[in-house]
């Protein structure tokens, strides 16, 4: 994620991130399904959940104060941009147009780059 913070283009910071979180979630899935799974019956599972997304929610907190310092007006506040990066780019966003929709991961890329290049831009 910190090659992310060098780009100036707020669009094309978006781009990547949807490139970038993608990637991972692609890469992590089995690991993310397994304690999404797991969370209603393990007493630790939420725990796990934290010490899993915990650096991923840091990246994208520092993704939305990077896209606000490029932005001359933001369109969100700080805070309301990192919970918009979440749900759109977190774990739980991917899963919902991958696993519950269908989608193929490059159309969910696609749409989710789209969706906060218009929000945030």
């Amino acid at each position: 994620m910190a090659r992310l913070l060098v780009l100036t283009d707020p669009r094309e910071l978006l781009r990547e991130l949807a490139a970038a979180t993608r990637h991972g979630n692609e890469g992590q899935f089995l690991v993310h399904e397994a304690i999404r799974k797991a969370l209603p019956a393990h007493e630790q599972a939420e725990e796990l959940w934290e010490r899993a997304t915990g650096e991923y929610r840091k990246a994208l907190r520092d993704v939305a104060a990077h896209l606000d310092a490029l932005t001359a007006r933001p369109a969100a506040s700080g805070e309301e941009t990192v919970h918009l990066l979440w749900f759109w780019f977190g774990p739980s966003g991917w899963r919902t147009l991958v696993v519950e929709n269908g989608w193929s991961w490059e159309r969910a890329e696609r749409f989710l780059s789209r969706t906060a290049i218009a929000t945030l831009c």
